[in-house]
């Protein structure tokens, strides 16, 4: 439906313009504040003294070693500022990436529709595996599973409920599943694939769900971050347009009478007047953000994995407009030599030129990550085509499956 009165609504807006503009310009305000007390605690400290500072168990952030190594904690990228069209940066990608392979994974679900009396889920996973070969060699796949009624209903005891989000549950494991298996299959690629996660390594974000639930997510990523560890294959987490605080927080930690107790600034905010230029990145930092990342253990291939401090980021200026990217990945890729048919001087850096090069050939969004997206997405016309497959179910196999009433009377008025 519509908005009832459009130009209602737009009068509504300019009557907060003023509310807008002060959000924003607190904001700005915020961040150079913040901006100013990092550098001034970089001129001063090494990466050793600002760690004896941080004496609580989880400052958000720790610095890593390029604290002490680069300068004003910007890392750039010259191969850019040659360039003059898109036309440039495509070709420097088109070469950079030949012969390099990558993957990328993407999934999607359908919740349980409430427009039936039997709840049943669909997730889907599209993965891609690019060899950036002439002519093309790509291996694109897609796994559908579809989620029964005792998938998606949770027992509480005295009554049961459907629970939407046992679909997105499933579909997080089916996807981490799937690129512990790709890393398997392709470990012995040489040189070995970069791997792309859309979304972050660490699940402090499972902390929104139940005990058990979480342990479903640790468990999975565990599993991913050992296979990258066992096989030496790269994994990189991409966040586009990262609002996570985790740098603003190290500082306040280290600067509470200068910066207070008011808003912190988003680490983006902070970072982006010092990553003018495409394609430079921040130092990496150590994610110490909560104790999920302790959680993140598991014995593969007989060898027992920890990356409670093992994961690393860092911000990049590679995608569109002036919001900063967040790489995430494991402190192995840092500190380990790259092969010599790779780009980079260590298995970061290699990994770091494939997520540029797939980002300038994506104008912004890595391409292989869009390419998995655009596959792995289900529509409301899927949702259709479930309902018409469940209704063919019941009439084959004298199932008692019925449209809800009220789903019935939406479909009439809509």
């Amino acid at each position: 439906m519509p908005l009832g009165d459009p130009h209602a609504v737009s009068d509504q807006l300019y009557e907060h313009v003023e509310d807008i503009r002060s959000y924003i310009e607190e904001g700005d305000t915020v961040a150079d504040e913040y901006r100013e007390a990092l550098l001034n605690e970089h001129d001063l400290s090494d990466a050793a003294e600002v760690n004896t500072a941080l004496d609580g168990a989880f400052p958000n952030a720790r610095p890593t070693d390029e604290w002490d190594t680069l300068d004003a904690l910007v890392d750039p990228f010259p191969e850019a500022a040659e360039w003059s069209a898109h036309e440039e940066s495509g070709s420097w990608a088109s070469e950079t990436l030949r012969g390099l392979p990558a993957i990328a994974i993407d999934g999607s679900e359908l919740e349980p529709t409430d427009e039936l009396n039997v709840p049943i889920g669909v997730t889907q996973v599209a993965w891609l595996v690019n060899h950036h070969q002439s002519p093309p060699a790509h291996e694109l796949e897609t796994e559908t599973q579809v989620l029964a009624p005792e998938d998606v209903i949770v027992d509480a005891g005295s009554y049961s409920y459907v629970d939407a989000q046992q679909v997105q549950h499933h579909r997080y494991e089916q996807e981490i599943g799937t690129v512990v298996n790709l890393i398997e299959r392709h470990a012995d690629l040489d040189p070995p694939p970069v791997v792309f996660v859309d979304g972050s390594l660490g699940v402090s974000y499972a902390n929104l769900f139940s005990d058990d639930v979480a342990e479903r997510y640790q468990r999975a990523m565990s599993e991913l971050l050992a296979a990258s560890r066992h096989h030496e294959v790269p994994v990189v987490g991409y966040v586009a347009g990262s609002r996570a605080s985790d740098i603003g927080d190290m500082v306040q930690r280290l600067n509470p009478s200068a910066l207070g107790d008011g808003p912190i600034a988003r680490d983006a905010a902070i970072f982006a007047p010092l990553l003018e230029s495409w394609g430079s990145r921040t130092a990496l930092f150590v994610n110490r953000r909560d104790t999920s990342l302790d959680a993140l253990e598991t014995t593969y291939g007989g060898v027992e994995y920890g990356f409670g401090d093992r994961l690393r980021f860092c911000y990049t200026n590679i995608g569109a407009g002036a919001s900063l990217d967040r790489l995430e990945t494991l402190a192995w890729l840092p500190e380990t030599p790259a092969p010599d048919e790779c780009p980079g001087k260590t298995m970061f850096e290699y990994a770091l030129t494939m997520v540029r090069g797939e980002a300038a050939v994506g104008q912004g969004y890595p391409e292989i990550l869009q390419q998995v997206d655009a596959e792995a997405v289900l529509t409301g016309g899927d949702r259709d085509s479930l309902i018409t497959m469940l209704q063919r179910l019941s009439n084959h196999e004298d199932l008692d499956i019925e449209w809800n009433p009220k789903a019935v009377s939406k479909r009439r008025r809509r």
